[in-house]
């Protein structure tokens, strides 16, 4: 890929972030009322505000998923085109290394809680209330992480072709 495509994706996923956060935002305020959710509350919850859980779940997900494509992407930008396979742990690594975050703990738990999100489906309520309190608790992260991408992107000034 050239880097024209490259700064293309990266631009991409910028957007797609902000109009993420700003989702998550709206349904974390539909929900705060409801916090801390307990296993006997997801039990009588009516379907308006289980429909609310499931979009914040989700747009969790979504949201962690597209700040780790952003991060990849801006890894592969920052390695001058060197295209490589990345885990997760590589994603946070890197991010650490140039800048991005002090520390790749706190990122690398945001990935924890979505892949528990996205790969187990418990059906017992006290499981899914641990799920929707470890995600609610990781929210400020991707906020944070959302944050610090784009404090990177102006810094280092990817969009200007400085590169």
């Amino acid at each position: 890929m050239t880097r024209e495509g490259e700064i293309q994706i990266l631009s991409e996923y910028l957007a797609v972030c902000r109009q993420l956060e700003a989702s998550l935002t709206r349904v974390r305020g539909r929900l705060g009322p409801l916090m801390p959710i307990e296993a006997d509350r997801l039990r009588t919850l009516s379907d308006d505000e289980h429909v609310d859980v499931l979009a914040f779940l989700k747009v969790y997900e979504q949201l962690e998923d597209t700040l780790g494509r952003t991060l990849k992407t801006i890894a592969m930008l920052m390695q001058l085109g060197k295209v490589e396979r990345m885990t997760p742990r590589d994603v946070a690594y890197r991010a650490v290394s140039l800048g991005i975050f002090a520390d790749g703990k706190s990122w690398a738990d945001a990935v924890r809680v979505r892949n528990e999100l996205a790969h187990e489906y418990p059906l017992r309520p006290d499981k899914q209330a641990s799920q929707i309190a470890n995600a609610w608790a990781k929210s400020e992260t991707l906020f944070e992480t959302a944050q610090a991408i784009r404090d990177f992107v102006d810094r280092e000034r990817l969009f200007h072709g400085d590169l």
